[in-house]
């Protein structure tokens, strides 16, 4: 098969651009993604200086053209021109940096389909060729557009929180026919919310908050009703808040995080060779700082209904009370779940060191390496070396951290 039938095949789109710096020309070939428009940054082979290019796609026609950003002009492909390999959704091998005709993406797809069988068998892989039209076009069959169903979600999330029902209803209604099936309609923004995150962390999260689930299955219900007045009179309102604002800091900076973001929600080893191609790490700098201090105030709820699951009132801890809880620093508040691993296992991901460094200037990104290093401190850390976008080996008291 010739190199172009390839590439197109298999959503590869190539062009040419000059850095506006230096006049250095390049080739780019960029793996197509799953939104309307996909952004890329990454330095100049010549003079090293930031480019950004963006990947806009007709998903209707099926068409996408590459559309310079910054630092860049289109030009004419110029033979012997450095190539410049870019994904939105998959890794690059350094070997296959640099290198035209390489296709990693290929190869990435044959494991993940070689694992799905194994796992799964042959008969969890659907053929789309018999699914429906309508199927194609709506979750779990649609394309998995996060980004792009996030900002119709956020929407209609903002105008609810503004007490704007009416004209969030008809944002809901409007996502149900672009996303859903016409079989199942979304009831309302809860719904969509528990919809569109069951889709999103599919399938490496399910286990974990499956076994959560199932850890406080046989509650006390008698010892639930404290805590479901507290929880209306003084939590649901800043929980929604922590919650939206948790959205938006991952999807602010959701055109790094999807480089892994697919492998990650699929529960893939790293392989350590492979590495995220765009560089827009400012964009994400303080993403894990400010999610940690959301998530920790959130895992309130677990632990109150755990001190339930033990035996004990709601805001009655081993050795604590409630006031005294909230009082401990964040690096702390996930201690109580200690003795229920199904619930524990929630925090796996939560590293205070690494919020500590996020929050205090002490992460430092070195582009020419594609390795992201902070100083550990005070906090101990995860016991699960993956945070999402982060893949972490620790060599203290630094710690390299590699996309």
């Amino acid at each position: 098969m010739p190199v172009a039938e390839l590439e197109q095949k298999l959503a590869i789109i190539r062009g040419a651009i000059e850095c506006e710096t230096c006049s250095q020309s390049h080739t780019v070939r960029v793996g197509m993604g799953q939104e309307e428009s996909q952004e890329h940054r990454f330095p100049c082979c010549q003079c090293k200086e930031d480019i950004v290019i963006h990947l806009d796609v007709d998903y209707k026609n099926v068409i996408a053209h590459i559309r310079c950003g910054s630092n860049c002009r289109q030009t004419d492909e110029v033979a012997g021109a450095p190539v410049v390999n870019l994904d939105a959704n998959f890794l690059i091998g350094e070997a296959d940096q640099g290198k035209d005709r390489v296709f990693p993406r290929l190869r990435q797809m044959r494991e993940i389909i070689e694992r799905v069988i194994e796992e799964r068998g042959p008969e969890a892989l659907e053929d789309s060729r018999k699914l429906s039209a309508a199927q194609l076009n709506s979750r779990p069959y649609r394309r998995p557009d996060y980004a792009d169903e996030w900002k119709r979600l956020k929407k209609a999330w903002s105008l609810a929180r503004n007490d704007k029902d009416k004209l969030s209803r008809q944002i809901i209604d409007s996502a149900h026919v672009a996303f859903y099936s016409a079989d199942d309609p979304l009831d309302g923004l809860p719904d969509w919310l528990w919809r569109f995150s069951m889709f999103a962390s599919q399938p490496a999260y399910e286990q974990k908050f499956r076994d959560a689930m199932d850890a406080i299955r046989n509650i006390d219900q008698s010892r639930l009703r404290d805590l479901g007045v507290r929880y209306e009179g003084e939590l649901a309102r800043p929980r929604a808040d922590l919650y939206f604002a948790a959205f938006n800091e991952f999807f602010g900076g959701y055109g790094e995080h999807a480089q892994v973001f697919f492998s990650v929600a699929r529960g893939d080893a790293m392989a350590p060779d492979r590495k995220a191609t765009s560089h827009g790490f400012e964009s994400v700098r303080m993403s894990y700082g400010n999610l940690f201090e959301g998530f920790t105030s959130l895992i309130e709820l677990p632990v109150l209904l755990n001190n339930i699951q033990q035996g004990r009132d709601h805001g009655q801890f081993a050795q604590l009370t409630l006031e005294n809880y909230r009082r401990l620093d964040k690096a702390s508040r996930c201690n109580p779940l200690s003795s229920t691993p199904a619930l524990f296992a929630l925090c796996e991901e939560a590293d205070n060191q690494l919020r500590n460094a996020s929050h205090h200037g002490g992460i430092r990104f070195e582009p020419g390496g594609q390795t992201i290093s902070y100083r550990a401190g005070k906090g101990e850390p995860a016991t699960n070396s993956r945070w999402g976008m982060l893949n972490i080996s620790r060599d203290a008291p630094v710690c390299f951290c590699k996309y």
